[in-house]
């Protein structure tokens, strides 16, 4: 593209994202310093001509002291060019808008980070945001919101709410006991939300069919609810919003495909507005009542892309305070109202980077500033609020562990044989020499039985065939292929692809009719192979999965099992090849004859792990081993009483294979991940002043 045209294209751009350009008149509202400013930008960052952007920029400072706003953002693109450069008058920029605009917080916030980056600890400079843990006993559940002034935190546990005092009296990181706000709300997490007051929440009910909103007062009672006449298959009402006094609550909902997002009155629960803009989620009243946050995707659920907006509701005026299209979550609002804080995925193509972005509210008309991001120590689900002492509330993920053990099939002490990393569904080489299991996202990979580093198969073609982490994966019984349920480009659907254990190029394993295909199974003589498949039986309009077996060499599958009422997720051939073992979603165990017949019950166990367990037959074929409540079972396979397998991990076995001789269980023990609340605090100065 001529560089005119892109550079044409990009005022369009910077206009239109900062409310300052109308299609029909020429921009209005917008002073001749913001445009200077928005040229000096083009300079720099369409051009690349950073001498002129750094002179226009001087002068904008020289000339428009009066205009902090536009003074503040021309000293801190300033400062970035020279940090470009690579000159120290990075520093003394960045320092003199820290000195001279501390009013321009969120230009301040970012000149303080920036200068942390450069000085180092020894400059003498803050450190950046700091991350503190509080340690809140029992459960912490998605979607806990912390009170305005920071001193609770709201959340729903067994369908009640809940509000946790966060300081105890114990130490200042360790929380106090918990209080029960209601009783027998039926409660869900999903949409928790105070008001601005701190004297109220609102929840969402998950009764059925109408799913009320409930408002609730902090000192408990009676339970204020707004009745939706909505159908809960298209209607149900997920993301709140209460104002400060609790008389309006705002909600997104679920309509004809589309995310509304409506205004209603408390105490009638009729209608005040309904805005203009679709896909609109995650509604958040500014403290003084005056706007609403919310977060626009270009299309729900198809397009996560969106961005952060305003409506203003004196007159329902609606702008962007965002301008690149990112993946955005979960707004906040400063305690003045002059800030808003989001979560956000700046990488596209890795969406494991998050970072927190801190901007400037403004009214239409005025141009964005630069926001401050700041880089997240790890995953954070939700803001959980921002408190009047300045810290941000973030619910995240505790680290998580991941790993491949082994352990005597009669129980005893585990043995870790891979590092910790993304490892699923272990399987045994025919040899015993080798543990194979799933790698991270998409790879096939190895280990000694005894342990030691990872090797990946490698995969060749224009079109590597991906496996699934949950897809399930077998070593033929000669030791030479290995089969894997996977996903490959321009390729519909999920089907079974065989490929050497050395590595080469994936073979799709070829089947009429086409099904999709999870959990992959060879037979002890390796000519044929189980797997489970979502396809109803003839004439049944209901989806189940069931089980059914195919040649090695692909052809027509054949349905072994035929049930409505259940999805049986797990098979194992006996040792004899004759029948086949299956567990399935009504917590059953069963094995039926290859050739054809009756299944017979096993055994019924509550919390069998039907979908993310296993299941295997002894080398003797006199008992079954399973998964059940994260624990490793057994038992015969004529029935009776199961007897556990323990192990120093129990409460947390999901995946595991049997050795060829069955004297040895290689397992996968995930742990971590449970959600914490970290405050984040030392993120910028004191607030100072209203909007």
């Amino acid at each position: 593209m001529p560089v005119n045209i892109r550079r044409a294209l990009l005022v369009i751009v910077l206009l239109a994202a900062s409310g300052s350009w109308q299609p029909s008149s020429d921009a209005q509202g917008v002073t001749e310093a913001e445009r200077l400013l928005q040229k000096a930008i083009l300079l720099e960052t369409v051009d690349g001509n950073l001498q002129a952007a750094i002179d226009q920029y001087k002068k904008i400072v020289a000339e428009n002291g009066g205009n902090r706003v536009v003074a503040a953002r021309a000293l801190l693109r300033l400062a970035g060019c020279y940090e470009k450069l690579g000159v120290a008058e990075a520093q003394k920029t960045y320092q003199q808008l820290i000195n001279d605009y501390s009013d321009q917080t969120a230009e301040v916030a970012l000149a303080r980070q920036k200068l942390a980056a450069l000085s180092g600890p020894a400059g003498g400079q803050a450190s950046g945001p700091t991350f503190r843990k509080i340690t809140i006993p029992g459960e912490v559940t998605p979607g806990a919101q912390l009170s305005p002034d920071g001193g609770r935190l709201a959340m729903v546990s067994g369908g009640d709410v809940w509000v946790v005092n966060l300081q105890g009296k114990v130490a200042p990181e360790i929380a106090g006991a918990p209080e029960r706000l209601t009783q027998g709300a039926n409660a869900s997490w999903a949409g928790l939300a105070w008001s601005g007051h701190g004297k109220w929440i609102a929840f969402n009910e998950e009764t059925i069919p109408t799913r009320n909103i409930g408002v609730v007062s902090l000192s408990g009672g009676v339970i204020r609810k707004v009745a939706r006449a909505v159908p809960s298959l298209g209607g149900d009402a997920w993301w709140l919003g209460l104002c400060s006094d609790g008389s309006r609550l705002a909600y997104s909902i679920r309509v004809d495909g589309r995310m509304l997002l409506r205004m209603v009155s408390v105490d009638s629960g009729g209608l005040v507005t309904q805005f203009a803009n679709p896909d609109a989620l995650e509604p958040r009243f500014s403290p003084d009542n005056t706007h609403v946050a919310y977060v626009r995707l270009a299309k729900w659920p198809a397009d996560p892309l969106g961005e952060v907006r305003v409506v203003r509701l004196t007159d329902l005026s609606d702008f962007p305070v965002t301008e690149t299209p990112t993946l955005f979550r979960s707004p906040a609002w400063s305690p003045d109202g002059s800030l808003l804080a989001f979560l956000a995925h700046p990488d596209k193509a890795d969406r494991s980077v998050e970072e927190v972005w801190i901007t400037r509210a403004l009214e239409p008309g005025k141009a964005a500033s630069e926001p401050t991001k700041i880089r997240l120590p790890r995953f954070a689900q939700s803001v959980a609020g921002w408190t009047v002492d300045n810290k941000i509330g973030l619910l995240s993920p505790s680290p998580s562990r991941n790993a491949i053990y082994t352990v005597p099939i009669s129980g005893g002490k585990a043995t870790q044989v891979t590092p910790n990393g993304d490892t699923f569904q272990p399987q045994w080489s025919p040899d015993a020499r080798s543990i194979f299991f799933r790698w991270g996202q998409s790879d096939i990979a190895f280990v000694p039985a005894a342990g030691g580093p990872i090797s990946v198969v490698p995969r060749s073609g224009e079109h590597v065939g991906a496996s699934l982490p949950v897809g399930g994966n077998h070593v033929s019984p000669d030791g030479k292929h290995i089969v894997w349920a996977g996903v490959r480009k321009k390729v519909p659907g999920v089907h079974l692809w065989t490929m050497p254990v050395t590595g080469g190029e994936p073979v799709r394993l070829p089947m009429e009719p086409d099904l999709n295909a999870f959990q992959p199974r060879w037979s002890p003589d390796g000519r044929w192979i189980a797997f489970e498949s979502e396809r109803s039986v003839p004439g049944d309009r209901k989806l189940d999965e069931n089980i059914f077996i195919v040649s090695s060499r692909g052809g027509e599958p054949r349905q072994l099992t035929r049930h409505t009422d259940a999805f049986c997720e797990l098979s194992a051939w006996s040792p004899g090849g004759d029948s086949i073992a299956y567990a399935c979603s009504d917590e059953i165990i069963r094995v039926i004859p290859v050739g054809g017949g009756e299944p017979r019950t096993v055994l019924k166990f509550d919390g069998l792990e039907h979908h993310q367990g296993s299941l295997a037959w002894t080398a003797d074929g006199a008992r079954l081993v399973y998964t059940a409540k994260g624990r490793l079972w057994t038992v015969s396979t004529a029935g009776g009483e199961p007897t556990a397998i323990t192990t120093d991990l129990d409460g947390n076995i999901l995946q595991f294979a049997l050795s060829p001789d069955g004297k040895t269980i290689a397992f996968n023990a995930p742990s971590g991940g449970n959600l914490e609340l970290l405050l984040m605090e030392g993120f910028l100065p004191p607030a100072k002043g209203k909007r």
